[in-house]
Formats: structure tokens, C-alpha cells, sequence
């Protein structure tokens, strides 16, 4: 029998209101699965198991009296050590903030407690999330579940492993260029960048940038949708924020994959991406091809979308951080400096020429979902690279234009605001998971949502494309 952090989110909360399962004991259960690998993968930077006993014999005690139970109730989360969270040490991967235990929740965080999740702990990020390497002068690096000496990725690299690793049913996340997709497709689970705005925050600095999204990660499209259904919510704070009815997020209807009108491209027109991932990406393709009423390779017009997507995320990060730099120039991390220095003297009109470019690429992407239901590419540019390496330097053979170059095929995405599951589809030519990019129309997270679930089923029949597994026994062993 499954130890209980095995258990899927959704599965887990179905036996906790039948009263089959204690949250006690799913508590317990990821306490001693923590105990077991964290020390070789790195994921869970702060613990707060005396906090989270506490709410689970509560929860335990709820659950049997009958009463009302939230939508999470009861299950163990863990959450990104960007978010601020009451009572819980909260550093943002950085020396800086070593000491800092938030007196408030964020708004996300209250959320998850609102509908009854139990805050397990923290997991790692690099320093402010700038990249896509998780890894920090104040943790160090968080591991691949599959090959401890590569990346698990990134900013939310943490969760990814804890997620692969059953140290936790569910995990948050946050992504402005690849920081839940990447994470996701390198530890081998499911993570959704939703449309901009669904789930509503007051913590972006710059409230109508598509950047510093939050959204789920889970080991199922299930669990994903479940804690979508949580998160998705309407804050007149939030300036991209409209009405929502999550509970849709709840019921996922059947998709007959045969009916499906599926685009696909190992570049979308202008990424460096790499010549195994390109051959990974069509092997991957060739064994569902068949599947699909239309499976058309294209060529999106993103000409711009490099220059585009440093500008805007360049505003990003002034609004964010420019402050922190003038302060402490040299107790940041080097991303988050270069990016900085590459666009602080930038005139009014270099901004207003990358927003403009921004307009442009996003008119014309619109174009790909009149004839197709959704379009997929690769997830990241590279296979996992050694963690001790910062980014990926070369790329197709010549030096990388900046860190996160390595990433465009997610902040491709990324620039134009659409929804974005990232699948795992079996392991890459080196043994680690590789992760499909399934991309929709802006405004589509449910239906992209059934639309994944399908294409969950449909790998999980082929070898080649199952959901990889770690090794839970050898990650034990290399632990002591």
C-alpha cells in the first residue's frame, strides 16, 4: 500500500471527508518523507512542523465532527519561499532577509489557509526568483530529484522537487519567465502558468505587467486544477484581475483527444533551442501524432519577442527591485544585478519600443488558435545542466545573450499573457524528465485544463511519454 504522501492531492481530500484518512497521518506521512530525502535534493529550506501538527489535529478533529470542510482541507502545502507567510520565515533565497518572520500572511497564503491547507514549510528559490537555477548563497542548490548533481529548476525549483520527491501533495508557485513550467518539466510533474490576473495578487509592483503570475503545481492535472481551484479568485486590488467562477476549476470534463486541433514548434520562431531537445521534442511527437484530428507543425511570427520580452521584464524588474539594488549592489545575486544594470539607463523610448513590440507579437500570436485548439513546444531550451553552473552559457553553439535566454521558450509565453501547462512526457536522452509546454488562448485555463488531462492519460499508455518516478530508496541513501 501507497504511504500516504504518496497520495494525490484530490485523492488524499476525498479519503480526509470520508474520514479514512487523518490529516494527522498525511501530516506524519510527508513529515518522515522530508526527513528521508530533503537532506539530498534541498528542497524544504524552513520546516514548520510544530505549527502544522497543530492545525492538523485541528483539522483531524473538524473533519470528524462533521463540520464544513474547506476545499484543501486538511492537506500539507508548501510554499515558495517568496510568499510571505505569518510566523514562518520568509528570506526570498537571500542573506538579506535570513532573519525576517512576516507578522501577515500574503494574499495567496491567506487563501491556501482560508480553504483549510496546513503550511508544512518553505521551499527554495534562488535569490529573489531571478532565474531559472535554484540556488542561493543562503540554502545552496536544490537538487533533480533524477540526478542530484543537475538543476531542478527553477524559481521554483523547490517545490518542483518536493512535489516529485512526495515530500508534499501540493505546492505553490509563481512564474514571470519559466519559474513554474521549468521546475514542473525538470522534476517531472504539472504546473500551470495561468492567464494573467485569474489568480489575484497584491504583491506585483507594476500591476498591469503579465509577469510575477502565482499558480499550482501538483502531481496530476487533478491536483493542478484543485489548487487552481483555491488560488483563482477576484481582487479589485489586482489590475488585471476579472470576476471568476472557480469553482468551475472543480469539474473537468472528458476530452476526446482525436477531436483535438493540436499546432506544435521546437522554437516558436525564434529561440536557441537546443539540438537533443529538438530530437527529444520530435521522438516525443511522433508517437501521439497519429492521435489528433490535426497536428500541424508552424512558425509564429515572434520576431521581436527577444527584445520584447528583456524591456518588459526589465520594467518588471525596476519596479520590483531597483530599490533593493541602489541599497545593496553587491549583497544581490548576479541575475538580478545584470538585469538590472541592462536596463536602468534605458530611455523612455527604448521602453515604449519594447511595449510597442510587446502589442505587436501578441496581435499576431493571436492568429494560431483560430485553426488550432492548443499549440505545444519543448519547455525548456536545454536539458538539466549541472546546478553548480549558473545558466547555460552556450546555446546552439554560440554564447548565450543573457541568463535567461536559456528560457525564451517559456517567456515567449510568457510576453503574450496566454495559459501554459507544462506535462511531463517520459525522461530525456540523459535520464531526467522532459516537459511539454501546452499553450491555449488567453482566458482558456479550463478548458486548457481538460485539454491536459486528456493528454495526461494519453502519455500515461506509452512508455516512452509516462510520468517518470524518482528513486526514492537511492535519494534515502544518498541522504545519510
Amino acid at each position: 500500500m501507497a504511504e500516504p504522501c504518496e497520495l494525490g492531492a484530490s485523492e488524499a481530500r476525498q479519503l480526509i471527508g470520508q474520514k479514512r484518512l487523518s490529516p494527522v497521518d498525511l501530516l506524519e506521512s510527508c513529515i518522515a518523507r522530508i526527513e528521508l530525502v530533503n537532506p539530498a535534493v534541498n528542497a524544504i529550506v524552513t520546516k514548520a512542523y510544530e505549527s502544522a501538527r497543530v492545525e492538523a489535529k485541528a483539522a483531524h478533529d473538524a473533519a470528524q465532527s462533521g463540520k464544513a470542510l474547506g476545499l484543501l482541507h486538511g492537506l500539507p502545502v508548501v510554499v515558495k519561499d517568496l510568499n510571505a507567510t505569518k510566523g514562518i520565515r520568509t528570506t526570498l533565497g537571500s542573506p538579506l532577509f535570513k532573519d525576517n518572520v512576516p507578522d501577515a500572511d500574503d494574499s495567496v497564503v491567506a487563501r491556501l489557509r482560508r480553504h483549510g491547507a496546513i503550511i508544512l514549510g518553505k521551499t527554495n528559490t534562488p535569490d529573489f526568483g531571478c532565474g531559472s537555477n535554484t540556488r542561493n548563497p543562503l540554502f545552496g542548490a536544490t537538487s533533480n530529484p533524477f540526478d542530484l548533481q543537475r538543476t531542478s529548476g527553477g524559481s521554483s525549483g523547490g517545490a518542483g522537487a518536493a512535489l516529485a520527491t512526495g515530500m508534499t501533495p501540493l505546492a505553490n508557485g509563481s512564474d514571470s519567465g519559466a519559474s513554474i513550467r521549468n521546475p514542473a518539466a525538470f522534476c517531472g510533474v504539472f504546473g500551470i502558468r495561468p492567464t494573467p490576473g485569474l489568480v489575484a495578487s497584491k504583491q506585483r509592483a507594476m500591476g498591469l505587467s503579465f509577469n510575477g503570475v502565482e499558480g499550482p503545481l501538483g502531481r496530476s492535472i487533478a491536483d493542478v486544477a484543485l489548487l487552481l481551484s483555491a488560488l483563482a479568485e477576484y481582487d479589485s486590488v489586482d489590475m488585471l484581475a476579472r470576476p471568476v467562477d472557480s469553482s468551475v476549476f472543480l469539474s473537468l470534463k472528458h476530452v476526446d483527444v482525436s477531436s483535438l486541433r493540436v499546432a506544435y514548434s521546437e522554437d516558436l520562431g525564434f529561440a536557441p533551442v537546443d539540438t537533443v531537445v529538438r530530437e527529444t521534442f520530435q521522438k516525443k511527437l511522433k508517437t501521439i501524432s497519429s492521435s489528433f484530428a490535426a497536428f500541424d507543425a508552424v512558425n509564429p511570427d515572434m520576431k521581436d519577442a527577444e527584445s520584447a520580452y528583456w524591456g518588459v521584464r526589465g520594467l518588471h524588474i525596476l519596479a520590483s527591485s531597483r530599490k533593493l539594488y541602489d541599497q545593496h549592489p553587491h549583497d544581490i545575486g548576479s541575475n538580478l544585478r545584470e538585469n538590472i544594470e541592462s536596463v536602468k539607463d534605458l530611455s523612455a523610448q527604448d521602453m515604449a519600443d519594447a511595449l510597442v513590440q510587446q502589442t505587436q507579437t501578441y496581435q499576431r500570436f493571436q492568429a494560431m488558435f483560430e485553426k488550432h485548439d492548443v499549440l505545444i513546444t519543448p519547455v525548456a531550451n536545454v536539458l538539466p545542466f549541472p546546478h553548480e553552473q549558473l545558466y547555460p552559457e552556450q546555446l546552439e553553439g554560440r554564447p548565450a545573450g543573457h541568463y535567461a535566454e536559456w528560457f525564451s521558450l517559456c517567456y515567449g509565453i510568457s510576453l503574450v499573457g496566454h495559459p501554459a501547462l507544462s506535462i511531463p512526457a517520459g525522461l530525456d536522452p540523459q535520464g531526467t524528465p522532459f516537459g511539454l509546454q501546452v499553450v491555449g488562448p488567453r482566458f482558456s485555463d479550463h478548458r486548457l485544463l481538460e485539454i491536459g488531462q486528456a493528454l495526461e492519460s494519453l502519455f500515461a499508455s506509452y512508455p516512452d511519454l509516462a510520468q517518470p518516478k524518482p528513486n526514492i530508496e537511492k535519494l534515502s541513501g544518498a541522504s545519510k
